[in-house]
This record gives structure tokens, C-alpha cells and sequence, in this order.
């Protein structure tokens, strides 16, 4: 049988094509060790042959069945949703996923920064799901957009979503540090400013948030890895 990771979790295909995509300013900017750079040019570099996905959205599209309890790919989800179909909220495009979540009925898309994630123009509970993909690290207050995410759900819903993460560090602030920027060389679009550097204590800030749980969702670990906050019945 096929390992699980070496299966796109959107198509199902099982051939993946690889370009590096850390650039050296990046990679000291980050102060990123040689095995620390390999880790994010597989997270960001690797791809589905076929639709294109990389390992960032496997984790994240992995994530996203196990919460909608589809032991199919996200393709066929799509395809012959089930009914009622969740109410989704992407905030901004969550990766190369974004073509296939905005299909299903019910879909909503909110970009960052036009719309702030500390101040999300929807009511309490509006949402059965949120999913937002390398865009919290960089929110000038991500614990603030993380605690918008759980108001927003219902109490059976979930939030979904990734960040890029370094398993070896902990997190922390780029206050008092040189303007990194992620994107692309020479970016220097505020956009892209990156606010946090988030490690294994991710899962804290969900938790901190008031989400009842946090579970990480590998895919290709450590170079793929997605979370899922539920925030029970604590959300109101």
C-alpha cells in the first residue's frame, strides 16, 4: 500500500515535482540552519504533479477532511458535497485549496488586510469552518485574529488552518528585528511583513485563544503540518 504522505490529498495523485524556494537573505533573515532550509523548501516547494499542491496544503487539505470526516481526497468532497454543506470562511486564498473550497455553496471569502482578521466583520457563530493558510504570522496581534476565529464559529465548528512552522524552536516576536519579509527577493510589500516566527509551542496560542482543543495534522512531517482549533462549548 501506498504511503499515506505520498498521495496528493486533493487529487490523489502520487507523483510530486520539487523547486527550492527559500532565497539566502531569507534563510539569514530567519537565521535558518541547512536542515531547518530544507524543511521549509519541501513545506513550500513540493507539489502535486498533477493540480499543483504543495505540502503546506496537503497538511492543511488533510486538516480539512478529517474535520468535514471525508476519507476521500478534497476533490471528491467538492464534487458530491454532503448536505446541508458547512458554512466555510477563507480568510484570504488558502493556497492552491482556494479554487476547490470556493465551489462549495455557502463559501465565503475575506481577504487580509481589506478585511482585518482582529476585526472580522461577521457575527457570533456565523461559521461552521475557518480556514486561513500562512497568513496569521504576519498579523501584528495573531493571538487577537486567532481569538476573532473563535467567535465567529459555532460550537461544533472548527478553525483550520497553517502557519510556517520550525519544530525545533519556539516561537517568537520579529519585534526589535530587521523587516523580513516572505512573498518573493526583494519584497517589500507590508503585506508580507512577517510579525511572528512561530515553533512547537503553536499549539499554545490556539489554546490561549479559548479554543477547547488543539490538534496538529502532519503531512510529510516535519515539513507539513496543519492545525485544528475546536472551540466547543466555550464559544458563544
Amino acid at each position: 500500500m501506498l504511503d499515506r504522505d505520498a498521495r496528493c490529498q486533493v487529487c490523489g495523485h502520487d507523483a510530486f515535482v520539487h523547486d527550492d524556494v527559500i532565497w539566502p537573505e531569507l534563510a539569514r533573515e530567519w537565521e535558518l540552519s541547512a536542515v531547518e532550509q530544507a524543511q521549509i523548501d519541501v513545506q513550500q516547494g513540493t507539489r502535486c504533479h498533477r493540480c499543483g499542491t504543495n505540502v503546506r496544503s496537503q497538511a492543511l487539505a488533510r486538516a480539512l477532511l478529517q474535520v468535514l470526516d471525508c476519507e476521500g481526497t478534497l476533490e471528491a468532497y467538492v464534487t458530491a458535497p454532503p448536505t446541508p454543506v458547512p458554512r466555510i470562511l477563507e480568510i484570504n486564498e488558502a493556497g492552491s485549496l482556494a479554487s476547490w473550497l470556493s465551489r462549495l455553496e455557502g463559501h465565503c471569502r475575506a481577504s487580509y488586510p481589506d478585511c482585518d482578521m482582529r476585526r472580522l466583520p461577521f457575527p457570533n457563530g456565523s461559521f461552521d469552518l475557518v480556514v486561513h493558510s500562512d497568513t496569521l504570522e504576519h498579523v501584528p496581534t495573531p493571538d487577537t485574529a486567532l481569538i476573532e476565529c473563535r467567535r465567529v464559529l459555532g460550537a461544533r465548528g472548527a478553525l483550520v488552518f497553517t502557519v510556517p512552522v520550525l519544530t525545533g524552536r519556539l516561537t517568537r516576536s520579529r519585534d526589535g528585528l530587521p523587516a523580513s519579509f516572505h512573498g518573493h527577493p526583494g519584497c517589500r510589500d507590508a503585506d508580507y511583513l512577517v510579525r511572528t516566527e512561530f515553533g512547537s509551542d503553536v499549539w499554545a496560542h490556539v489554546l490561549a485563544a479559548g479554543f477547547a482543543s488543539c490538534e496538529m495534522v502532519p503531512y510529510r512531517f516535519p515539513a507539513g503540518l496543519a492545525l485544528i482549533g475546536r472551540p466547543g462549548l466555550a464559544a458563544r
